[in-house]
């Protein structure tokens, strides 16, 4: 009953965070922090070093419990801190989170995979628990190198799988920060000229 409950916990954190996310939004149109992004990080300084720490900590939690559609957290962070800051946050926040995953997924087995992921997104992390060493490095490469692909599904996967963790490591320093700087450029370009006024 337990794990029921929390699954459902779980399944519905994505869709109260959306909510939760859209009301910051409006919150903060109607209060002016949004008018530009000069006045978004001045309404961020008076948090002072707690919101880097947050926002980091939020950034690891986004791996396992993907709170936010991915790539949004990323670009809110370059807003707040500045572009450059915000990514570099944003890539420790994650490469924690990737590190925590994989761990989590070696200790726990398929129980967690079946705890932390949807029926249909399980059933495509089955399929890819099939491959060899070499199709689980390649898996992670392309997540890795195409913009807004599943990647910390194929992470998930790199734990349960037979890919040591110095292998997983390599991938992911080699390949996770030109990921999150995608997306994030990508995400921040439409944020700055079509929802954020300069």
């Amino acid at each position: 009953m337990g794990k029921k409950i929390l699954h459902r916990i779980i399944y519905f954190l994505p869709i109260i965070g959306i909510i939760c996310f859209t009301g910051i939004v409006v919150y903060g149109y109607y209060k002016g922090i949004f008018h530009s992004v000069h006045s978004l990080q001045n309404f961020m300084k008076q948090f002072g070093e707690y919101a880097v720490l947050i926002f980091i900590f939020l950034q690891m939690i986004q791996v396992i419990v993907p709170i936010l559609p991915g790539g949004i957290s990323t670009v809110v962070g370059m807003l707040m801190f500045g572009s450059l800051p915000g990514l570099l946050y944003s890539y420790i926040g994650l490469m924690i989170g990737d590190i925590i995953v994989y761990w989590l997924a070696r200790y726990y087995g398929k129980p967690f995979a079946q705890l932390i992921l949807s029926k249909k997104k399980y059933l495509s992390f089955e399929k890819m628990l099939d491959r060899p060493e070499k199709g689980i490095k390649k898996l992670m490469i392309v997540t890795l190198l195409i913009p807004f692909a599943p990647d910390d599904l194929s992470c998930l996967v790199a734990g349960l799988a037979d890919l040591p963790f110095k292998e997983y490591m390599k991938i992911l320093l080699l390949f996770k920060f030109w990921s999150v700087a995608t997306y994030g450029y990508i995400l921040l370009f439409f944020f700055n000229h079509f929802l954020i006024g300069q």
